[in-house]
């Protein structure tokens, strides 16, 4: 990453850590820890991670950071989503690791033109040499299919369990709108694209409407709860952001 973009990224965590945890993080330490504890443990999702994080384009900002958190958040949307269903621990456990693999493999095509649904198909295809069945293989490929903002979502419900997770997916990737998009993925971007701070003063008001268009979308009841404030915590970071944008390079 270039200088500029570093120097605006500590600036950016700088300006974050003076805002609090959104209540997500918060309430749910427990279903939080569990999913981390299987994403760093669980030997299928160790090897699936070893096989495709060199693949990741970091410059993108979706690369390791961006997957990490996908995947434990998604794997904690469904430990709380199932609770008080009166499900085997055992089953639970493996609807998370559902959910991890999902969350790893969401975005491993995320540098071609329809990411999404090359994503599904390369992961349809890296799955098929793991210990899930075809059923469980079609889940993945279809929540990481219906992972796209602001498009509909489809799924053949040959798995009972299909539409949780893909909604877990969905709203896992759209808690990044939140602080992450500031503290990390646009700096990324910013470097990749080789944008100047005055370009991102241009464009920052259009990528702030968006952030706020996403909080719509949550499909999860948790998502729903808790989604908005995730979302809205960035975007009042954004805003000091700007301000300080303007305040060096407005001239520049």
């Amino acid at each position: 990453m270039n200088e500029v973009a570093c120097k605006l990224q500590r600036e950016a965590e700088r300006i974050a850590s003076r805002h609090g945890l959104p209540a997500f993080y918060t309430r749910f330490k427990a279903p939080l820890a569990v999913a981390r504890r299987l994403f760093y443990n669980h030997p299928g999702v160790v090897r699936l991670r070893q096989i495709v994080e060199p693949e990741y384009n970091e410059a993108l900002g979706h690369g390791v950071h961006h997957s990490t958190r996908v995947s434990i958040d998604c794997a904690a949307l469904i430990h709380i989503e199932t609770d008080g269903n009166h499900m085997a621990p055992s089953t639970v456990e493996r609807l998370m690791v559902i959910g991890l693999y999902c969350g790893v493999l969401h975005d491993i095509s995320r540098d071609e033109q329809n990411h999404a649904q090359c994503g599904a198909q390369k992961a349809q295809r890296l799955l098929g040499d793991f210990s899930l069945s075809p059923e469980e293989i079609s889940c993945v490929s279809e929540a990481i299919r219906n992972h796209e903002a602001f498009a509909s979502s489809t799924f053949s419900g040959r798995f009972e369990w299909a539409q949780l997770a893909s909604d877990c997916l969905y709203d896992a990737d759209k808690f990044r709108w939140g602080a992450d998009t500031f503290t990390h993925m646009l700096w990324h971007m910013m470097d990749y694209q080789n944008i100047s701070p005055r370009e991102l003063i241009e464009k920052f008001p259009w990528g702030m409407s968006g952030a706020a268009s996403i909080i719509e979308t949550f499909r999860t009841a948790t998502g729903r709860q808790f989604g908005p404030e995730i979302v809205e915590n960035g975007l009042e970071i954004g805003k000091e952001i700007y301000r300080y944008l303007i305040e060096h390079f407005k001239e520049s």
